[in-house]
Parts: structure tokens; sequence; C-alpha cells
């Protein structure tokens, strides 16, 4: 099992790494987004502990909880190395390096890695159900952790904080909401679970963005002259 010890290093690893590639990188939509890695990191965090939860529900070995909880602190370490496309097998390959030079089992590094290149997968080609299929059990684990992120509180919190960026009033909010990318990406993603505990807090994150849209269209009106009660 994997000490804590061990996680602090790996933890430190990826902060390190994110902080000083997002500071070298050449990709242009960074020179927008000063704090990328500080949003990154943060990310990271918030995968970790989702993939804890989904692990104590599923009460999952104590072997499991390493290598999830390994993949879960790398799987992003790549982001600003590369394309998006390739990020899960790009950083799958800087894991596997890592891990290798820091004396980890050779089994250990390879269930990691094939979690990590796993949830770099496209999906849409395949339904839900069979998507799952193509994964491991730590892969369908990290996947889950990391669609997580974009359900439920954090996902609004982030799009509120990008429309507050672009000085958006509250009824161009609830109009962009409804109709933006956070709410597309919340309804598509929400079907990509496999296990129970992951069901339950993706269902869970659902309903709140979708009771916090319905409480904002209820609560905000349009700029514009009002409509009269009879």
């Amino acid at each position: 099992m994997i000490s804590h010890n061990q996680l602090d290093e790996i933890a430190k690893f990826v902060k390190n790494y994110l902080f000083e590639t997002a500071e070298t990188s050449d990709q242009e939509w960074l020179k927008s987004n000063p704090r990328a890695a500080e949003h990154r990191w943060q990310h990271t965090l918030n995968v970790v502990a989702n993939a804890e939860q989904i692990l104590e529900g599923e009460g999952a070995t104590d072997e499991d909880w390493s290598i999830v909880r390994a993949a879960a602190l790398l799987h992003d370490v790549s982001m600003f190395t590369c394309d998006h496309a390739v990020h899960g097998q790009v950083t799958a390959d800087i894991a596997a390096d890592y891990l290798e030079n820091k004396g980890f089992d050779k089994s250990f590094i390879q269930t990691v890695t094939q979690a990590v290149a796993e949830h770099g997968t496209d999906f849409g080609d395949l339904p839900p159900e069979e998507q799952g299929k193509q994964f491991s059990w730590a892969g369908k684990i990290l996947v889950e952790a990391d669609i997580l992120d974009k359900l439920g509180a954090s996902a609004v919190t982030s799009a509120l904080l990008y429309l507050g960026d672009q000085k958006k009033l509250n009824f161009e909010a609830n109009r962009e909401l409804f109709n933006g990318l956070a709410y597309e990406r919340a309804t598509f993603f929400k079907d990509y679970f496999w296990t129970v505990s992951g069901k339950k807090m993706a269902q869970h994150r659902y309903d709140f963005f979708n009771e916090y849209l319905a409480r904002l269209k209820e609560e905000v009106m349009e700029c514009d002259l009002p409509e009269w009660k009879e």
C-alpha cells in the first residue's frame, strides 16, 4: 500500500510540474488565463476527493485506494505541455517515468498509468454502458471522479466566475447557464457512470445543477419592461 508520505511526494511533484510548465508553455490560451495552473491544481484536488468518496462507497481494497489516489493526483500533469486530445497518454508516460524513478512496483505502475491513459478517452462513439466496458476498474473510478467536477456546485461556480469576468448581469448569466457549455457538458456526461456510488453522486450533483437553474430563472427578471399580472 502506498504511504501518505509517498502520496505527498506525488502531490508535490504534480503541483510543481503544473506551475512550472504553465510558466514556460507557449500555448496561446494560457495568455488569457494567468491562474490556469492554480485552477488545474484545484481540479486535481477535487478529483482526488471525488475518487476517495467513490472508493469508500464501493468498499475498495487498500490496493485499489493506492492505485486510484496515485492516478487521480497524476491524471492531468501534462495539461500545459500537449494538445488536450492526447493528454491522457502523454500524462501516462510522464507518470510512468516518475513512478519508475521512485522505485514503484511494475504492476502498480502499469495499473496506474492504464487508468490515467483511459481517462483521456473521447466519448461519443459508444453509449455509456458500452464505453464503460472499455475501461479497467481503476479507470472507471478515475473517469467518474473527473466527470463529477463537471457537475453540481463546482461546475456552477466555475461557470459563474467565467461569466463574472465577462461582466455579465444576472439575467445574462441566467440565459447563458441554461444554454451554455457548463450545462451542456453536465447533461452529456451525467450518464458516464458505472459504479453504484458514482451514479448516486452524479445524480445528486446534477439534480443540484437543475435546481439551481430553476431557482435562478424564477428569481431573475429580464432587463426589459415588466409583464403585469391581471
